[in-house]
């Protein structure tokens, strides 16, 4: 039975992997991902069934269109073969390895399992993206995290780090506080930050070609510095006051289960896995919301402090992004880790380039999902290594 799960689940990696090749050429030129059908980018000519089944068609036809024999990118089979491998050795690791505890059987446990699959997949739809174009769409990680935050309530969920009730009352306030804030945001009432370098992700996301990488990032350049009349530390401060609605409710919320012990008490009658039946699922789903805003807000942090430190925008909305949908998936241990982790990450990569003499700088997206690999794999021992300092859990 397992052989046939590994191989089941390897045919649908592969098949989510020529989707993610859409997505990956489509989403960051504003292309729709549906219509029209996939066809070759070099003749427009629709591409049969036979020619576009996962890893087959590019080996059989040698990297090139069938009519016109234009050279079809090797990136589609790297990403097709990249999701056949995370689909099965995410399995493999979890339910014929047992390398991770708690996995148990892959028929009780299977959401969390599709949750963390989904995630490596975004992640690395993420990562070509980011990579190729500098952009890191936030609908894929919008799926990603919606996907998380489901499967986490569908319960059981032991590969999930389940949260206090006092936690738990905070992410679900602050949750609300955030919604509150994109409500205010859509109608104008808090004005968007960064308005000259949200022109320059547009333009980004234009069809331009020859040296368009190099304009792309001079443009962003001028707009996160000033050159436009744009102020960074000012511009800052206005997703401080985004965030204002998220902090001050999880703040009352936190005041609320400490000063009235009845409350907190039939709080935690509502929410502790203890409790059973439907507390099991509603505690599997403030995890996972617990994760989305730690995750998000390492990042979200790390920019606002930065940038009125140093004048500049630092770090990208695209991070905060990554890593909130990370702790959707995952609960909030990993993207804790992996907000420290992927900096070394991209010294190592930093510093190899200076050896070897070579200047091919990758953003910071890539480095975040090389990183939630690692500790996703290898969780239980980053997990006994923190858990005994925070209390999140407890």
């Amino acid at each position: 039975m397992d052989a046939a799960w590994l191989i089941f689940l390897v045919a649908i990696g592969a098949c989510v992997g020529s989707f993610l090749n859409v997505v990956i050429h489509r989403l960051p030129r504003g292309m729709s991902i549906v219509f029209p059908p996939s066809h070759c980018p070099a003749c427009g000519r629709l591409i049969h069934w036979h020619d576009n089944i996962p890893l087959v068609s590019w080996l059989v036809l040698r990297g090139r269109c069938r009519r016109c024999k234009a050279w079809i990118s090797p990136r589609y089979l790297v990403v097709e073969a990249a999701a056949a491998c995370l689909a099965g050795g995410l399995y493999a690791w979890y339910y014929l390895l047992h390398r991770r505890a708690g996995a148990g059987d892959f028929a009780v446990t299977w959401p969390t399992y599709l949750a963390h699959v989904v995630l490596l997949w975004g992640l690395l739809a993420c990562a070509a993206m980011d990579i190729g174009q500098w952009i890191v769409p936030v609908e894929v990680c919008w799926v990603v995290s919606a996907v998380g935050i489901v499967m986490a309530g569908a319960g059981p969920h032991p590969l999930l780090p389940a949260v206090s009730p006092t936690a738990g009352a905070m992410s679900l306030a602050a949750a609300i506080g955030l919604g509150l804030a994109m409500l205010l945001r859509y109608y104008d009432w808090i004005p968007r930050s960064f308005g000259d370098a949200d022109d320059a992700v547009q333009f980004m996301s234009s069809p331009l070609r020859g040296g368009r990488a190099r304009a792309q990032r001079t443009i962003i350049a001028v707009a996160v510095t000033g050159a436009h009349g744009v102020d960074p530390r000012k511009e800052i401060l206005l997703e401080v006051l985004f965030l204002a609605p998220a902090l001050v409710l999880a703040a009352a919320a936190c005041v609320l289960m400490i000063r009235y012990p009845a409350v907190r008490q039939a709080w935690a009658a509502a929410v502790s896995p203890s409790s059973g039946g439907l507390a099991v699922h509603v505690n599997g789903l403030l995890s996972a919301l617990c994760g989305f805003l730690v995750g998000g807000l390492w990042v979200w942090g790390a920019r606002i402090l930065g940038t009125l430190a140093f004048g500049k925008e630092a770090m990208g909305r695209g991070d905060v992004d990554i890593l909130a949908s990370v702790g959707a998936a995952t609960g909030w241990i990993v993207p804790s880790v992996v907000f420290f982790l992927a900096p070394f990450l991209g010294l190592l990569w930093v510093l190899l380039l200076r050896l070897r003499r070579r200047q091919r700088e990758l953003p910071y997206g890539p480095w975040l999902a090389v990183a939630t690999l690692i500790v996703i794999l290898f969780y239980d021992n980053f997990a006994r290594f923190i858990l005994p300092y925070f209390g999140i859990g407890r």
